[in-house]
């Protein structure tokens, strides 16, 4: 088997144990809304810029050679106006045209030679860009994989869509433009001011004084400019949010006729994303008429002081270093402004880079791997005075201490909100416990390999998760090695083959994202075989029958019993007489553990299980 279907393998694994629902409300730590974050001011500039220069330090030599060309290319197209000036005082001036003609035509080779060094420079960096964007992605999305749960308790699935998507578009843009732009401009900045007082300094003072102003106007248009972007970048998230959270929950809308409040919503904050897009492109319109008419002022100041400097001390300037510094002056102002519009620019991306960076920096659960590999577990399992907090505050498990051998079922039952789907996912080590230890045959599950460990476990959920793809894909997620009839066979055992079987395309069926073209109880027997075909050595059913009709419920629960066959398993139910026959029975209210033992003792002590038990089954 290839290395990408073993890391594949491991990838789905990961995210199909990921799916458990927190019934507990009580026990989800609080994360993010629907809505993705506006994209805030960067915090850590000089840090961000030198990290992402790090991952460009592979692709030095390339920008270095990039650098090399854009200096030449530009030094040379900067002549320009210094042949100009020549042509015009030296041959122009006496009617001399045939040396005219040669200077044309060195003109036009420097015109076509900076065209085609930009041309190949632009070509270069993008490739650079996007190969530097991939890794960062494949950096991120990596990280995710080894990420630990409590990570994604602290951020919304939406918020880190929009960080490997449109942030990563920031640096890409970034990249692309702000390096080629910096250089380019920093060389004509500097070579055309040299260059100008080289042809006439009088005529360059001229230049100097207006420096300041525009400077000064580009400096605070592009702050208002910024402010506005990021009010139209926050309105924008929170419009995407609306739309995501209605679209989802589109069903229950219409069954409460709340169609008209939402539409208001969406209107009142339409509205406020237009107005923030009027302003942030209103006051980026006014910058580029104003250099315009600015450079055109500038120039005609140029043209008339050096004309009357002329005309009085003809021995001060000529006509040529008029032209030429008339020139010089054009192209010595637009670069400044544009620098400061792609300061703009920079700061996007350095921000976008900021938030994936949180990413990549995210804690890996691998770091706390354990050293131990294991095939195969015999079974038993026992929690020792386990502790267990989400937020290090408010212990959500407290002394639990249980015991379970090999082949026996273990049911948990209790009051929503007290703790039981929190204790399956430490068996799995999605969290590690405060106090105490978890330890499976003998040995604590902190010395097993993560992978190795959550291998021989296998979950079935209350809303079980199917993914893109066929059914008989999605059943062969519980083990990629196996071949389609044994797939077909795990199916069959299940209860599944059936009703796969009338479907249109039988196992090739394609299953819509989430499985919403396929029942509840359907997506539940699929997942059934998908565990079923993993063949673990611990079983989980956290709530596997509770949203399903009787009949189904009936065909889940005879899968399950070939399921649970000399596996040792938990099982996690509210209906009672599921668990009737459960080897031993553990009751959690207010994360502790306050009775244990089987069915008939547990109702002769007429203890909180009674209690629960008459609520269920008498009037």
């Amino acid at each position: 088997m290839s290395k990408t279907k073993i890391l594949n393998k491991q990838a789905l694994n990961e995210k199909l144990r990921k799916e458990i629902d927190l019934n507990d409300s009580r026990n989800r730590p609080t994360g993010g809304g629907h809505n993705t974050p506006g994209l805030a001011q960067p915090k850590q500039i000089k840090e961000t810029l030198k990290r992402l220069l790090g991952y460009m330090g592979v692709y030095k030599y390339a920008v270095f050679l990039i650098f090399i060309m854009l200096f030449i290319a530009t030094s040379l197209a900067l002549l320009v106006p210094i042949l100009f000036a020549r042509a015009i005082d030296e041959y122009i001036y006496f009617l001399d045209f045939t040396p005219v003609y040669r200077i044309a035509v060195i003109i036009i080779f420097l015109a076509l030679f900076n065209s085609l060094v930009r041309f190949v420079s632009r070509f270069i960096m993008v490739r650079i860009s996007q190969r530097v964007v991939k890794k960062i992605r494949s950096d991120a999305f990596g990280q995710l994989m080894k990420a630990p749960m409590k990570h994604y308790d602290k951020m919304d699935a939406g918020d880190i869509v929009s960080r490997l998507s449109n942030d990563l578009e920031l640096i890409s843009n970034s990249l692309g433009q702000v390096i080629l732009e910096v250089i380019n401009s920093s060389i004509v900045i500097v070579g055309s001011l040299v260059l100008m007082f080289y042809l006439n300094w009088a005529l360059g003072l001229i230049v100097i004084v207006f420096m300041p102003i525009m400077v000064l106007f580009t400096v605070k248009i592009s702050k208002k400019t910024r402010k506005g972007f990021k009010a139209q970048q926050t309105h924008l998230a929170k419009l995407n949010g609306i739309i995501e959270e209605n679209i989802s929950g589109l069903k229950t809308v219409k069954l409460y006729n709340q169609e008209t409040p939402f539409i208001e919503e969406f209107s009142l904050e339409n509205d406020k994303l237009k107005e923030a897009g009027f302003s942030a492109q209103f006051y980026s319109g006014l910058v580029w008429p104003f250099i315009h008419f600015m450079n055109n002022l500038m120039f005609l100041t140029v043209v008339a002081v050096g004309a009357a400097l002329y005309l009085r001390y003809d021995a001060l300037v000529t006509i040529g270093q008029i032209a030429g510094v008339g020139q010089y002056s054009r192209q010595f102002m637009m670069p400044i402004a544009n620098l400061a519009q792609l300061f703009n620019t920079l700061m996007q991306g350095i921000a976008g880079a900021e938030r994936v960076f949180e990413l990549i920096d995210a804690d890996n659960e691998y770091a706390l791997d354990g050293t131990k590999a294991i095939d195969k577990f015999s079974g038993s399992i026992e929690f020792r005075h386990v502790d267990f907090s989400y937020d290090s505050h408010e212990l959500i498990l407290k002394d639990i201490t249980f015991s379970a051998k090999s082949g026996q079922v273990i049911a948990i039952v209790g009051p929503t909100g007290g703790g039981k789907t929190t204790t399956i996912k430490l068996i799995n080590r999605f969290y590690d416990v405060q106090s105490g230890e978890i330890l499976i045959d003998e040995t604590p599950i902190k010395d097993y390999k993560i992978d190795a460990l959550r291998k021989r476990i296998g979950v079935v959920l209350q809303d079980t998760h199917l993914f893109k793809g066929t059914v008989l894909e999605n059943i062969r997620y519980g083990d990629l090695k196996a071949h389609d009839a044994q797939a077909i066979e795990a199916a069959k055992m299940a209860n599944a083959h059936d009703f796969i079987s009338k479907l249109p395309k039988g196992y090739q069926t394609e299953i819509y994202e989430g499985g919403q073209n396929f029942s509840q109880g359907e997506r539940q027997l699929i997942s059934i075989a998908r565990t079923l075909l993993n063949n673990p050595d611990l079983l989980i059913l956290d709530e596997a029958t509770s949203n399903v009709d009787t009949r189904t419920e009936a065909k889940i629960q005879d899968s399950m019993k070939t399921l649970m066959q000399g596996r040792t398993s938990i099982v996690i139910a509210h209906r009672l007489q599921t668990i009737k026959a459960a080897d031993k029975i553990l009751v959690i209210h207010n994360g502790a553990l306050i009775e244990s033992g089987n069915h008939e003792t547990l109702l002769e002590e007429k203890g909180f299980y009674y209690g629960l038990y008459k609520a269920q089954f008498e009037q």
